[in-house]
């Protein structure tokens, strides 16, 4: 290959690649979080969900920060004892071995556990749907972000991480 057909090669990727918008290569089907969800659960939910992020949403639905499993470490390793302790098979109880009587009178132990409210950050980065990959990029970069929500209107209606942006480029 000569140094011209290389030379073009980029320039036909970097013209295809300006076309690319953040509707293209956004996730529509947010998970969110909602701002109560103790941070075991929102640990669990990212995990089963195979995300790292999510945005976190009040008592009426609208989004009101973004909360990262970067948030839930930092947590843990300020504070390790805000760290939710089970006992051992806490979450291993079967509802098949209880009794309709026992069911009704079996109660969740109280825990003193934070909620997503509390360490999730409240500022919201976002790109609009027509930004391009240039631009959704540097918005991450400047802000020192891995996902971005995607704005049309005044309503948030996609998610765009890393990913996201990695799977475009390498298409």
């Amino acid at each position: 290959m000569t140094t011209s057909n290389v030379s073009d090669d980029r320039e036909s990727l970097a013209a295809r690649w300006a076309l690319v918008t953040a509707r293209d290569i956004m996730h529509s089907d947010i998970i969110t979080i909602s701002y109560a969800t103790p941070l075991s659960e929102v640990g669990r939910k990212l995990s089963e969900n195979g995300i790292s992020g999510a945005p976190v949403t009040n008592a009426a639905g609208h989004i009101v920060g973004i909360l990262s499993m970067k948030d839930l470490v930092e947590r843990y390793s300020e504070n390790p004892d805000s760290h939710p302790r089970r006992g051992a098979g806490f979450y291993h109880l079967s509802t098949e071995d209880l009794l309709d009587d026992d069911f009704n009178a079996f109660e969740l132990p109280e825990e003193s556990e934070e909620i997503a409210e509390n360490i999730m950050t409240a500022q919201i980065f976002s790109v609009p749907v027509d930004a391009g990959l240039k631009d959704i990029a540097a918005t991450m970069a400047e802000h020192k972000v891995h996902r971005v929500l995607v704005k049309e209107g005044d309503k948030y209606v996609g998610l765009v991480s890393t990913l996201e942006i990695l799977d475009a480029l390498s298409a």
